[in-house]
């Protein structure tokens, strides 16, 4: 009788549930430079696209037929050019080892269907990487190994990072995968963790867990394994930026989504001159970047042990 009764209820519970369809508004899609540039040796992209509708999954096309120059305060032009479509791309002269130095101004403009966009940006100073170092750990597996670096931030308050890593050369941009701090590792303003080491949070963060196909939890890293870490120097805008977009995509849903804050469009340091009624997204940054790696090899395991380096 409780088994029938069980099931009846059940029924009832699976019966009163409804399939709403949400009836969400069309936006007209909106201009979105993304220009993320450094002072590497290496060609230099710059990507225009447009939005897309909330629900419409569809790759977002790229758009062609704009005029994009970046200027700096020395007088030089870089004028990039449209390779793909939206993808514009600058490559260093053999005269030209990189974009510039430390301290240069750089000032972005667009030109698309006879809206003037602009930005612009200092280089920064960045950090440098001593080394990049594998260890060992008890979790989720008994032989597991996780990765760290080590930076020693310089002395002085105001700057800003954006911490990015490669596994097996692959860029690391899931969720969570965006790592900032303010100088040794504040995360906001204010906090002052200045002319030390990167603390743990931060030097740590470049390791991931990822699951297996069980869905079990496994070792962030295992022999042969490679991971190449770059310090990237932004402006207090674009970390601004990058946590406020951090924000925007680490949405779990659920019942907590009721007292979250509401999507929005994150702001952005680009102006259209010549009409500012003419919406436009995305963020102009020019960084500085040191970069190092390390491979889980017979070398680096004798190492963990010999060192007996652990968290």
């Amino acid at each position: 009788m409780r088994k029938l009764l069980s099931i009846f209820i059940i029924f009832i519970l699976v019966s009163c549930e409804d399939v709403i369809t949400p009836d969400l508004p069309t936006n007209e899609p909106i201009l979105v430079v993304d220009a993320w540039l450094t002072n590497l040796n290496e060609p230099q992209k710059i990507v225009l696209s447009k939005t897309q509708n909330y629900l419409d999954s569809t790759i977002s096309l790229g758009v062609n037929g704009a005029s994009v120059i970046v200027k700096d305060d020395l007088g030089n032009n870089f004028e990039f050019i449209e390779e793909n479509r939206g993808e514009y791309v600058w490559t260093p002269l053999d005269s030209v080892s990189s974009i510039g130095e430390v301290g240069t101004s750089f000032f972005l403009n667009v030109v698309y269907e006879g809206k003037n966009i602009v930005a612009q940006s200092e280089l920064r100073r960045t950090a440098t990487i001593d080394s990049v170092n594998f260890v060992k750990g008890g979790f989720p597996v008994k032989k597991s190994y996780y990765a760290e670096f080590w930076s020693r931030e310089p002395l002085g308050l105001g700057d800003a990072y954006w911490i990015k890593s490669y596994k097996n050369g692959i860029y690391q941009n899931r969720l969570g995968d965006i790592i900032t701090c303010l100088d040794a590792g504040a995360s906001s303003e204010g906090a002052e963790i200045d002319g030390i080491p990167f603390i743990p949070p931060i030097r740590r963060g470049i390791t991931r867990f990822d699951s297996d196909e069980n869905g079990d939890l496994k070792s962030p890293f295992a022999k042969g394994d490679s991971l190449y870490v770059e310090i990237h120097s932004i402006t207090h805008e674009a970390f601004d930026f990058l946590n406020k977009t951090s924000i925007q995509i680490n949405r779990p849903g659920g019942f907590g989504e009721l007292f979250a804050v509401s999507l929005s469009n994150v702001p952005t340091n680009l102006v259209v001159q010549n009409d500012p009624n003419f919406p436009v997204l995305g963020f102009f940054n020019v960084s500085a970047v040191h970069g190092l790696g390390n491979t889980l090899d017979d070398e680096e395991l004798t190492k963990i042990k010999l060192y007996n380096r652990k968290w």
